[in-house]
């Protein structure tokens, strides 16, 4: 690896901003950990931007010891050269991205099924609210997983525990036994729980999900061959349901989004609040309050009343409009089943 010398790298401006800050707070703060609490992110993303500086100069920038870290030969001409054109200058071009993990990047977690069919048709306004800022949208099959360190912006159904988080409840999700009209055409309609163990189901199992709520209706002693498909998906678990593999446990929203599932009369209803979470030094973030806004905005249950805590049943949701609440019908394509012409020409 070639040396800062032998690549005569002696000004700042071969280097990137967003990790030159970063140096320049280790080297007040004379602390990894100091200068992540004044930058408000991660210890680890102090290192990882310094490790960028090293790989393009080619060799260490800090060393630590006992007393804290410190500059090397390397790391204080560097650090001086960024000091001397202006420390404003390093922290102006990132200042709409105080707080986040990743300058230049909003980190947005959230469950696969929450994410995939009620957020991702609504993430282009988010996108159009913060640009240039990139959004990274992660979902998690791992309900028992805390990923607020790796996140700015969180859902859960579980609040974190981490004190240093700001976490509010956002809506209510309620669930409800869901089929095709071909499946109930084929099989019947379920009148009771009783009717519920002479059908075919479709599971989903995850960490954290409550893959024993079948159990909890039709008994632990139920036949095991009652589930056709078990997976941790919720989106294949509804696509399933909807191309007649069985009766799913599903959001009651999944109505307002697809005409290929419908309730059952059987009425096993639950429900389960939605919490979003962030780090409360971000909180003046003009990023992140835009994506908080954004959020509240796409659970408010004065637009989606199936948010709300009190339950309202699909059949009393609104008609299925592209406007004025912004429903979008995503899956009704997605979903439909394929013609044997449709088949056929694969």
């Amino acid at each position: 690896m070639n040396t800062l010398t032998e690549r005569k790298i002696l000004s700042v401006a071969d280097l990137d901003w967003s990790d030159l800050k970063f140096l320049v707070e280790v080297g007040d703060a004379g602390s990894l950990r100091e200068a992540a609490r004044r930058q408000r992110v991660s210890v680890n993303t102090v290192r990882a931007h310094l490790a960028k500086l090293e790989y393009v100069a080619g060799e260490a920038v800090i060393h630590r010891d006992m007393s804290g870290a410190k500059l090397t030969k390397v790391g204080e001409r560097l650090y001086h050269a960024a000091v001397a054109l202006g420390r404003t200058a390093i922290d102006g071009a990132d200042a709409r991205d105080n707080g986040l993990i990743e300058p230049g990047t909003l980190t947005f977690g959230c469950t696969e099924g929450v994410g995939t069919s009620w957020l991702t048709p609504r993430i282009a306004a988010l996108s159009n609210r913060v640009r240039p800022t990139t959004i990274s949208m992660q979902f998690d099959y791992d309900l028992k997983r805390d990923r607020s360190c790796v996140v700015d912006l969180g859902l859960a159904y579980r609040p974190p525990a981490d004190a240093n988080l700001i976490v509010a409840k956002v809506a209510t999700i309620h669930f409800m036994l869901f089929a095709s009209p071909d499946y109930l055409r084929a099989n019947g309609t379920p009148q009771s729980i009783d009717d519920l163990r002479n059908h075919t189901i479709v599971e989903q199992a995850s960490p954290g999900y409550n893959d024993t709520a079948i159990d909890l209706l039709l008994g632990s002693d139920r036949p095991r061959s009652m589930t056709s498909i078990r997976t941790n998906s919720s989106l294949t678990q509804a696509y399933a349901a909807a191309n007649g593999a069985g009766i799913a446990i599903l959001p009651s929203y999944t109505r307002a989004i697809t005409s290929t599932l419908v309730p059952l009369p059987v009425l096993p209803q639950m429900r389960v609040a939605l919490y979003y979470y962030f780090h409360a030094e971000a909180k003046d973030s003009p990023i992140l309050r835009e994506a908080v806004d954004w959020l509240r905005d796409s659970f408010d249950p004065a637009q989606y009343p199936w948010f709300a805590d009190q339950f309202v049943h699909p059949n009393d949701f609104p008609r299925f409009q592209p406007s004025p609440n912004g429903v979008v019908s995503l899956f009704e394509h997605m979903m439909d089943r394929m013609s044997p012409g449709m088949s056929q020409a694969r």
